[in-house]
């Protein structure tokens, strides 16, 4: 009997884990902060607030360890409605991935390239900057002109650098070798295994071989549990020693207050779910072509369980974050091949990726990612763009657009102006393009990376950590 399907994406195990609203927590007061005065995007008037990093904290608001959070949202109630014990998490919220990044980049989780020595000046800057992607907050309406440019230079980093983030899973139901049986496995936000004592489980149909577990270090799994008498069902794991990872949201019960975001771990009370069996949707297939500026999307399921439809989602170099692109219905259920299409019109040259968020009648979802970028026509400039990631160690990236045919050249100089190495120094045809920088035998330092074509020029700067 079929108990588990992995397919396309190998972090899916079992099925799509959902997540409980349970995890109390509070905001309380700030760790850092100033007064600031900007152009509120909603009510398009003068304002000025406290803004910063705030405190609190999760699970047990009288006696848990302090955690800190930024605001995700301005147009709710001025301030963060402090203190108040009336915060959950918010799982159902998706962190939009600029702004995950921010979190993880930027303090307290990390030193931002170019922190401030003032933590106030920083945080607000950083606050401001997630209101910009969040809220569409004008940045250079900050008067603070020190808040203004460190706003400013964060944006460009995020923009150049902050297109995929996802916050750190800690508490999962994955697969075991053995179709009949699941673990448990717990670790810290940055994805080490950890111990955690006394998880409870629980099924809706059959038994489980034990209902209590614990998870060991450095592994952070736990023994195997067999699914006994049952084919189906929805498993529970449920513990009050998660680690709760940065990028968490948590939302005001009584919807009154902005929700904010965990901007460093904590210990907190979790349960979450798996579905025992097959997948709603098993996908066999997906794939793209391009037809001048349209874009067809092809896919096919094995068989569907209660799925309403597709949303395709699209999201160009450019812009870095996901769209609604369109809709296609799904069969319900059905044990049967379905094939979809969906042609994506109209579209500007560029490079895209896509996915699908397949939803049921009940508003579960899950996500189908396309493997390959695809092209749209030939670029409208030349361009060279800020390489990735950068800083870097041991590689990068670096892309380039040629809207005509012709010589390239792509050097690599160092600070005194000696050449380094060549990256490109040939014919190419029209189109975007992506070539991968591998360092030997230069030491740590910043590095300027030159392209020649048609009689474009242009430099760019990047920084090697060893």
């Amino acid at each position: 009997m079929r108990k588990i399907i992995l397919f396309l994406l190998l972090s899916l195990s079992l099925s799509v884990n959902s997540y409980s609203q349970l995890t109390p927590a509070s905001v309380e007061g700030y760790k850092n902060s100033r007064s600031l005065t900007f152009t509120n995007p909603v009510s398009n008037s003068s304002e000025t607030r406290t803004v910063g990093l705030c405190f609190g904290k999760i699970y047990n608001p009288n006696s848990g360890p302090d955690v800190c959070y930024y605001s995700i949202d301005i147009v709710k109630a001025p301030g963060f409605c402090m203190p108040n014990f009336d915060y959950v998490d918010d799982s159902v919220t998706i962190l939009l991935p600029k702004v995950c990044y921010i979190i993880h980049s930027y303090y307290p989780a990390a030193t931002g390239p170019g922190q401030l020595g003032n933590l106030n000046n920083e945080t607000a800057a950083i606050q401001a900057v997630i209101w910009h992607y969040t809220n569409g907050l004008n940045l250079t309406s900050i008067t603070s002109t020190t808040v203004k440019n460190r706003a400013l230079a964060i944006k460009a980093n995020v923009d150049a650098n902050g297109t995929i983030c996802s916050p750190s899973v800690t508490f999962e139901i994955v697969s075991d070798s053995d179709p009949d049986f699941f673990l448990i496995r717990t670790t810290n936000d940055n994805g080490s295994g950890i111990a955690v004592n006394n998880i409870q489980l629980s099924i809706s149909e059959g038994s489980l071989s034990q209902t209590t577990v614990n998870t060991t270090a450095p592994s952070g799994y736990s023994v195997p549990v067999q699914v006994i008498g049952t084919g189906t069902g929805v498993i529970t794991a449920y513990s009050d020693n998660i680690e709760m990872p940065r990028g968490t949201i948590f939302r005001h019960t009584s919807d009154q207050c902005p929700k904010v975001v965990l901007a460093c771990p904590g210990p907190g009370a979790k349960r979450i779910t798996s579905d025992w069996g097959a997948l709603p949707v098993e996908l066999t297939s997906f794939s793209g072509t391009v037809i001048e500026k349209n874009i067809t999307l092809n896919w096919a399921t094995a068989s569907e369980l209660n799925n309403s439809h597709f949303d395709i989602e699209r999201r160009s170099k450019l812009s870095g974050e996901w769209i609604s692109a369109g809709r296609v219905s799904g069969n319900g259920t059905s044990s049967v091949t379905n094939n979809y299409t969906y042609t994506d019109r109209g579209l500007s040259s560029g490079r895209y990726n896509y996915r699908l968020k397949q939803v049921d009648f009940n508003g579960n979802f899950e996500y189908f990612n396309l493997s390959n970028e695809i092209e749209v026509g030939a670029p409208g400039q030349y361009e060279l763009n800020q390489n990735f990631p950068n800083p870097f160690n041991p590689s990068t990236k670096i892309s380039f657009d040629l809207p005509k045919d012709g010589n390239v050249s792509i050097k690599v100089f160092d600070n005194s102006g000696r050449e380094v190495a060549e990256l490109v120094n040939e014919f190419r045809t029209a189109g975007y393009y992506t070539v991968n920088f591998v360092p030997s035998n230069i030491s740590s330092g910043i590095y300027f990376y030159r392209m020649d074509a048609g009689g474009f020029v242009k430099v760019m700067k990047m920084a090697l950590v060893k």
